[in-house]
């Protein structure tokens, strides 16, 4: 006899956003539901701005997603907690709180809850460019990454490589958070305390962690978020500011010993280390399917097509690195740099599609006698002074 296919909820809260929003509600709408039944509710928290509620509703009907407006303004906490509340008691196994101003890769939800089924976890945050201290560090993500084909190929990525690991973490993030229906039941919902929100999913992650459950990320699933769009149109956050003291003061007095905890954990290299193997997953996974060029020079990578990744190297040979660039992300790796060549067939698991040389010296001489079809040479530098 089969077992029953998981049922979720996914409660995306909402306020104003009206240039995000719609961008979320086609990604929510092409989430796979091949494994896990998936309905999907926008929580409009009584969005002032003028006629902006009716023309999400109407985004929402288009896209067969569930609507609801509450009547007055609750703030963060409350919305979301409407969130929890109808997964429990619309009998869902599952609940993922998210915000409005991110792209959901098209496994999500399956790959969430993979992660999930780890012993004794109790909340899986996704992994993103955005998520306070957990994020993947990307130097413009907003240019790079905010792109539906994008967001599946880098959370692909890391699902290879990290498959359903869970890591476990200080606090969640509710800005796309899945937490068990029985967890809710046990633990609650959030706090009103904190008002119009903020740092009151670190409370509940707490809670939790005191109710025995861990708190987990999952590195294997990566979702964009543009950050703080809900917040910073309610005000609730200025342009400076990432949280509201008053509400990390109410942290404070419950939890005294958090703030090192936190401290502990990433000075602990756990995340460093996460984060390395992941990006170095997604720029060798870029490489492989969508190719790569080598700059010989440290001018400017050559313009080429977004999706190939760019490595470049000193043409001297005077370093023993190659630095790799993709969509913002950027590693090193280390290499013979009379090795280059092989060293990047090896990685990449084939030969580059063009060799940039903007400068002469003993590592130009050498890829340009190992690719001579594929070489380019440019700007106007003397043979000799």
């Amino acid at each position: 006899m089969t077992s029953p296919r998981p049922k979720v909820l996914l409660a995306i809260t909402a306020f104003n956003g009206e240039a995000f929003i719609e961008r979320t509600l086609d990604s929510a709408a092409r989430i796979d539901r091949s494994e896990v039944d998936v309905d999907v509710v926008v929580l409009d928290d009584a969005s002032p701005a003028p006629g902006f509620s009716a023309r999400l509703a109407a985004m929402c009907r288009a896209r067969d997603i569930g609507y609801y407006r509450t009547p007055r303004n609750l703030g963060i906490p409350r919305n979301v907690s409407l969130g929890l509340l109808a997964g429990v008691e619309k009998g869902y196994d599952y609940v993922i709180i998210s915000n409005s101003d991110v792209i959901y890769p098209a496994h999500v939800v399956s790959q969430l809850l993979r992660a999930a089924q780890a012993e004794g976890v109790g909340s899986v945050t996704a992994w993103s460019n955005n998520v306070s201290m957990y994020s993947i560090e990307n130097d413009d993500p907003d240019r790079h990454l905010a792109d539906q084909d994008v967001v599946d190929f880098i959370s692909g990525a890391l699902a290879e490589h990290y498959g359903d690991a869970v890591m476990d973490i200080p606090a969640g993030i509710s800005f796309c958070v899945l937490i068990p229906a029985n967890v809710i039941r046990d633990v609650g919902v959030m706090d009103p305390v904190f008002g119009r929100g903020y740092c009151e999913e670190t409370d509940w992650s707490l809670r939790s962690l005191a109710a025995g459950y861990r708190i987990a990320l999952a590195p294997g699933v990566f979702v964009y978020h543009a950050g703080r769009g809900s917040s910073l149109e309610a005000g609730l956050v200025s342009g400076e500011h990432t949280s509201v003291p008053e509400n990390e003061r109410i942290i404070d007095l419950r939890y005294p010993t958090f703030r090192s905890q936190v401290r502990a954990f990433a000075s602990s290299g756990i995340l460093d280390e996460a984060q390395l193997y992941g990006i170095d997953a997604i720029i060798r996974r870029a490489g492989s399917k969508f190719g790569y060029v080598v700059d010989v020079g440290w001018l400017p990578p050559t313009p080429g097509a977004d999706d190939l990744v760019h490595c470049t190297v000193a043409a001297s040979g005077s370093e023993d690195a190659v630095e790799l660039r993709y969509r913002g992300f950027t590693r090193t790796l280390d290499a013979d740099p009379f090795q280059i060549g092989a060293t990047l067939e090896e990685y990449f698991g084939r030969a580059p599609e063009a060799v940039n040389i903007h400068d002469r010296g003993g590592v130009a001489s050498s890829l340009g006698g190992r690719y001579p079809a594929l070489t380019i040479r440019t700007g106007n530098y003397p043979a000799r002074v």
